[in-house]
C-alpha cells in the first residue's frame, strides 16, 4: 500500500486562503471552512497518479475518530472537510494515533502496524518529523525550524509538488 500522511493547515490552505475567506465573509456574512479547493485538486492528482491512501496526521484528526474502517467526524468543520474530499472522490483511509502530539512518533507507530510499500508526508512543519524528512513534501517556504504556526510563510501544496510526491510514492523497492 502507498500512503500519504497528510497535514491540513499549511498544506490544503495558506495565508491567502484565510484572507480570501475573510473577504468573502465581509461581503456575504457566510463562514466557510479554511480549505483551498485548488490544493485539494493537487492532492487528488497525487492520489490518482499513485493509488495512494490518505492517512490523516494533522491535528484535525482529533475532530473525529475511526469507526468500522471509516472516519467519523465529531465537528461541523470535519463534516465539511469530508464533504469536500468526497467531491474529489477522496477519503480518509485512517488516522495516526495521538501520542502527545509527537507527529514523528505517531507516524512511526502507524507504519509499524501496517504493510507499506511507500509513503510520503505532506506537511509544512519539518521540525515535527526530523528523521522522516527524506519522505517529506514540504509545503512551507521557510527554510529552517522557525515555521511553527506562521501560516503566512506557507505556500501550501502546489502544482510543483505533484511530480515530487508521485515520484516518491511510485518508487520501486530494490
Amino acid at each position: 500500500m502507498k500512503v500519504i500522511f497528510l497535514d491540513i493547515d499549511g498544506v490544503l490552505n495558506n495565508g491567502k486562503t484565510f484572507l480570501d475567506i475573510y473577504e468573502e465573509y465581509q461581503k456575504t456574512n457566510k463562514v466557510r471552512i479554511e480549505i483551498d479547493l485548488e490544493r485539494v485538486g493537487y492532492l487528488k492528482e497525487i492520489v490518482d497518479r499513485t493509488n495512494a491512501v490518505i492517512v490523516l496526521s494533522s491535528s484535525w484528526r482529533l475532530k473525529g475518530k475511526m469507526m468500522d474502517n471509516k472516519f467519523v467526524p465529531r465537528s461541523k468543520k470535519m463534516q465539511e472537510f469530508l464533504m469536500i474530499l468526497a467531491e474529489y472522490n477522496l477519503n480518509i483511509y485512517d488516522i495516526t494515533p495521538y501520542l502527545d502530539g509527537n507527529r514523528e512518533k505517531e507516524i512511526y507507530t502507524w507504519l509499524n502496524n501496517h504493510e507499506v510499500e511507500s509513503f510520503i508526508i505532506i506537511d509544512d512543519e519539518p521540525s515535527m518529523i526530523k528523521s522522516l524528512c527524506p519522505y517529506l513534501i514540504k509545503t512551507s517556504i521557510v527554510e529552517d525550524d522557525k515555521m511553527l504556526t506562521n501560516i503566512d510563510d506557507t505556500k501550501g501544496l502546489s502544482i510543483d509538488d505533484i511530480d515530487k510526491a508521485a515520484n516518491k510514492l511510485n518508487r520501486r523497492k530494490k
